[in-house]
């Protein structure tokens, strides 16, 4: 038999000789814990730095998408000043898109075809982009925020456009700043931003409107794209006003979107393209050489290199410009 004291003494050893084990396996995981939440913060420090431009190439004369660039195929400058290109990629970002949606009572005789475009075309979306849906009239709703969840994205729809509780009139400016204003807030930092207007586009416009929305689809790097879609009354309102009321399409112009039309039975062909080209921009980033941080609006040009010879008659669609924001640490 073992004695009393000995057995005591045996057990004190070992455990000050786990102790220490214990000690040392709980460093080591406050240092991995450390490590994986600092490494993150690194992460973004890096990526202030990085300007990205949405980038849509087509060909002039068909209007075509051509997809089969390379980076050394692109040739930027910021401000004037030509810059390297260190960020490339194609269809490789998640999607982060407000669906904004007209239901004014210009729309309302094709709601329904509306909606049911918009549902078919959410399954040519990936896993991990997110959507969030928005209706305006003469007020504007948030129906939903961003979420991968696709049924819970498709009952916001049908909830959304079975009432006329926003009114009747089309207020597309405050309705834009509305998204443009909570584009701002998508989850996903690296994601590619869109809003996506599906409109007869019959809608008055305000020039300072216009400039603060503007600014703020700048500042969140959004690309608008609309979807043209009129009944009877919205295409009588196109005829009488020699088809120049266009709302949707400076916020289109200046971000690099594009405008497509269709007839009310053609809206989920149509949406499903709008989908298609989205997949088929490009992600161009770049380091400014110039980091100041001035709250200046600062030009870009992005063009096809002059040398390279193609069948198509290729151009760029992207956003004019920036405004650089620096992290304050």
């Amino acid at each position: 038999m073992i004695p009393n004291n000995s057995f005591r003494s045996s057990a004190a050893r070992t455990r000050l000789l786990v102790f220490p084990l214990i000690i040392a396996a709980l460093l080591a995981s406050a240092s991995a814990a450390y490590s994986q939440e600092k490494e993150p913060i690194d992460v973004i420090k890096v990526n202030t730095d990085l300007v990205v431009f949405d980038v849509q190439v087509v060909d002039k004369q068909s209007g075509r998408v051509v997809g089969d660039l390379n980076k050394e195929d692109f040739e930027l400058s910021d401000n004037g000043v030509k810059q390297q290109i260190s960020y490339f990629s194609r269809d490789e970002l998640p999607l982060s898109i407000i669906l904004l949606l007209d239901v004014s009572r210009s729309t309302r005789p094709i709601i329904h075809d509306i909606r049911d475009g918009a549902l078919n075309a959410l399954q040519r979306l990936k896993p991990d982009d997110q959507v969030a849906v928005m209706a305006f009239s003469e007020r504007s709703r948030l129906a939903q925020d961003f979420t991968r969840d696709r049924a819970l994205v498709s009952r916001k729809i049908e909830e959304v456009t079975a009432t006329n509780e926003l009114g009747n009139g089309t207020f597309l400016g405050a309705a834009m700043k509305e998204a443009a204003f909570h584009m701002q807030t998508a989850p996903t930092p690296t994601s590619r931003r869109v809003i996506i207007v599906i409109t007869d586009n019959i809608a008055p416009t305000k020039s300072r409107e216009q400039k603060a929305v503007l600014r703020d689809l700048f500042e969140s790097g959004t690309v608008v794209y609309g979807l043209i879609v009129r009944a009877t009354i919205g295409k009588v309102f196109n005829v009488l006003s020699f088809g120049q009321i266009k709302a949707v399409n400076k916020y289109v112009e200046e971000t690099g979107g594009e405008v497509l039309g269709a007839d009310k039975k053609e809206v989920d062909a149509k949406l499903s393209e709008v989908i298609d080209r989205l997949r088929a921009r490009y992600a161009i980033g770049f380091r400014p050489s110039n980091s100041t941080d001035d709250g200046k609006f600062r030009p870009v040009v992005i063009k096809i290199k002059p040398a390279l010879k193609r069948k198509e008659k290729p151009i760029v669609l992207t956003k004019r410009g920036f405004y650089l924001r620096r992290r304050k640490d």
